[in-house]
This record gives structure tokens, C-alpha cells and sequence, in this order.
């Protein structure tokens, strides 16, 4: 089995980017947001940049109730970018890799779709 990677957005931006908008810091619906200090944040070191979950991260990123805490609060609806390992990674621990925005994406899915298939 091929290693791969995978990325949720809302609309066209990822989904911890449309967070912070739809969900401001002061939204009460943050009293409900499951813990996510298990994940390093590194994101900001490296701007413009975009991150994909490892299938260890994506297994955490569920169990701990994140993601579908995350789906609860956008607005646009959500799917899943899933790539082979690219080339161009600039940063990697066991629940992610960073890399360059212009890394090829093997194929999209819808939530559900990717629920059925990969959860």
C-alpha cells in the first residue's frame, strides 16, 4: 500500500484556516473544542505552505473528536485532498507533513465519500 496524505478543506482553503474565520476565538462554540495540544504547531513557521495529515495523524486527528468538531463549525462543506507522498516536503513529524502548495494532488472526495472509504 502507497503511503498517503490527506487534507481537509471547507471550500477551497483548509479546514484550520476557515476555523479561525468561522469560528472566532470569542464563539461559544469553542467551550466544545476537543483538545488539539497533541499536534505541534509548526504551521506558522512555514508560510504559505499546506499540510496533510499522516494516516497516524488522521487516526488521532479523529479519535480525539477535532475533525468532527471542525466539520461542526464551518460553513462551506468539506473534503478531502489525498496525495502520495510528494517531493518537496519541507517539514515532517508523525501526525504531518509541510510542503510547498504546489505539490500534485492524486485525488479529492467528498466528506462522506471519504468517510465511507477511509474511516
Amino acid at each position: 500500500m502507497s503511503e498517503l496524505f490527506f487534507r481537509f478543506l471547507s471550500g477551497e482553503k483548509g479546514i484550520y484556516e476557515v476555523v479561525e474565520k468561522d469560528c472566532p476565538k470569542e464563539d461559544p462554540r469553542r467551550e466544545n473544542k476537543p483538545d488539539g495540544s497533541w499536534l505541534p504547531k509548526v504551521g506558522e513557521n512555514f508560510p504559505g505552505a499546506i499540510s496533510f495529515w499522516s494516516r497516524f495523524g488522521l487516526k488521532k486527528y479523529v479519535e480525539s473528536g477535532l475533525l468532527d468538531w471542525h466539520v461542526s463549525v464551518v460553513k462551506e462543506p468539506v473534503s478531502v485532498l489525498i496525495t502520495d507522498r510528494p517531493e518537496n516536503v519541507l517539514y515532517e513529524d508523525e501526525f504531518q507533513i509541510i510542503c510547498d502548495p504546489k505539490v500534485e494532488i492524486k485525488e479529492r472526495v467528498t466528506w462522506v465519500d471519504f468517510k465511507r472509504r477511509f474511516l
